[in-house]
């Protein structure tokens, strides 16, 4: 299971869960091991995804899905496979929620760059064994870049989420391309 981790839970998180879950399926990786969800260090009470977010989803040909904000859990976290922060910021809240977590825990373009270095996942091994492969290549501080991050689009104008939406969509797309096995000859 992927979980994808942000402060409010109501315009990056859910917009890139839907990208994830849109390009893992177009790449045949469905069932419950490529179960996609999303949550925030905050959450916000129940609250929509922006129809911001809604809006350049569909320019990027995303159907959203129907969405409702929650806060990130423990139990969360320990349930997931790989953990997707949109920055620095929420890796920390993850951590400080779940230790065990720490390894498996990444900000989204810190694991598309870290994950092109370890090379594909093989087509028979686990999605936690290759996250495992991508920690063996960070420092002991496991310190993404800042280039990795993707800003908190909340409040500005829906220009802000399509310049966040291009870049998110990038790094999804490498990200999965990285995950899909290539097809067996």
């Amino acid at each position: 299971m992927i979980l994808v981790v942000c402060t409010g839970n109501i315009c990056r998180s859910p917009m890139v869960e839907a990208m994830l879950r849109h390009r893992l399926t177009a790449a045949g990786l469905t069932g419950d091991a490529w179960a996609v969800s999303s949550a925030g260090t905050l959450g916000w009470g129940d609250a929509p995804m922006t129809d911001e977010s809604a809006a350049v989803l569909r320019e990027h040909g995303v159907v959203p899905h129907a969405h409702t904000s929650r806060r990130l859990s423990a139990d969360m976290l320990d349930a997931s496979d790989v953990v997707l922060g949109m920055t620095r910021e929420h890796i920390w809240g993850v951590t400080a929620r779940s230790a065990a977590a720490e390894p498996r825990a990444f900000v989204l373009g810190e694991l598309a760059r870290l994950g092109a270095k370890a090379g594909p996942r093989r087509p028979d091994e686990p999605l936690r064994d290759w996250v495992a492969r991508v920690d063996a290549l960070r420092d002991a501080r496991r310190m993404a870049r800042s280039d990795d991050e993707l800003a908190d689009p909340l409040g500005e104008p829906i220009e802000t989420y399509r310049k966040l939406a291009d870049r998110a969509e990038d790094q999804v797309t490498r990200l999965v391309a990285l995950l899909a096995p290539p097809a067996a000859d």
